[in-house]
């Protein structure tokens, strides 16, 4: 019996389309008020906490991939206290920015929960519609990246040229950092010691348990770690080998309701 639920967003517990089944929505909110349930995910911090809302969960959220855990508000409206933050280093930022530039990959920065690119381009209002957060331009990113960035991330729409954009920043940036997916369009570029599964055992400990301990459902290869570590690992149906390869057991997709379905499965509901 599971004493934690850890729960991916995009593509797990909401479609791509943005939206909550609303059996996923009454069950998490049901298992809420009894478990302690994390929501784990790629988003920014302000891009999540919408979601976390309407789910009805209390713990820290862990967001960016992990490279940033941080409390909800407070009632009274004041910052929820930052636990673990750990930035992509100023070196490595410049560098994923010079490549990106060589092949013409949208590429944004994070700071401050804020988005900044340096152009206006069709991929970046793709993220801004995907997470609700709009996106800052800036005529050079290179003296910003100084004081480094949350995460980093390449927005491209060609699924083929997001596997050779991951491969390319996986060579130039090797032992610099960590190249990950998200959604289909997002490569992801972060400090290499960050994942979900890390920042997510820094939460568990506080409340008294470990990931051994705990439920995790999700979808992409971003979640791999995490599904490793729990004591019990569900993936999305429709995932990828290695994401599968990395679960115990598979559930439906988002639209079909399939969190819910694994939440009373396990007798959570």
């Amino acid at each position: 019996m599971p004493r934690i639920v850890v729960l991916d967003l995009d593509g797990t517990t909401i479609d791509y389309r943005q939206r909550l089944h609303p059996r996923i929505r009454k069950a998490v909110r049901s298992v809420a008020t009894r478990l302690p349930v994390i929501v784990a995910t790629g988003r920014m911090y302000r891009s999540a906490l919408p979601w976390a809302s309407e789910l009805g969960t209390h713990e820290p959220l862990v967001c960016y991939q992990g490279a940033l855990v941080r409390e909800a508000p407070r009632p009274d409206g004041s910052p929820g206290l930052t636990i673990f933050e750990q930035p992509l280093e100023a070196a490595a930022a410049r560098r994923a920015l010079a490549v990106a530039r060589e092949h013409d990959w949208h590429f944004q920065a994070y700071q401050n929960d804020e988005l900044i690119c340096e152009r206006d381009r069709p991929e970046a209002r793709l993220y801004t519609r995907i997470s609700g957060v709009q996106f800052r331009v800036v005529p050079n990113l290179e003296a910003l990246l100084e004081a480094g960035t949350t995460k980093a991330a390449c927005v491209i729409d060609d699924p083929a040229e997001v596997d050779h954009a991951i491969a390319v920043m996986t060579e130039e940036l090797a032992g610099r950092a960590r190249i990950t997916r998200s959604n289909p369009e997002f490569v992801e570029i972060l400090d290499p010691d960050v994942s979900k599964a890390v920042a997510c055992e820094i939460v568990c400990e506080r409340l008294g348990y470990s990931l051994a301990d705990a439920v995790a459902i999700g979808d992409a290869p971003n979640d791999v770690e995490l599904l490793r570590a729990a004591g019990y690992a569900v993936a999305v149906a429709s995932s990828r080998p290695e994401v599968i390869a990395a679960a115990d057991v598979t559930c439906a997709p988002p639209e079909e309701g399939g969190v819910a379905d694994v939440l009373a499965e396990l007798g959570l509901l």
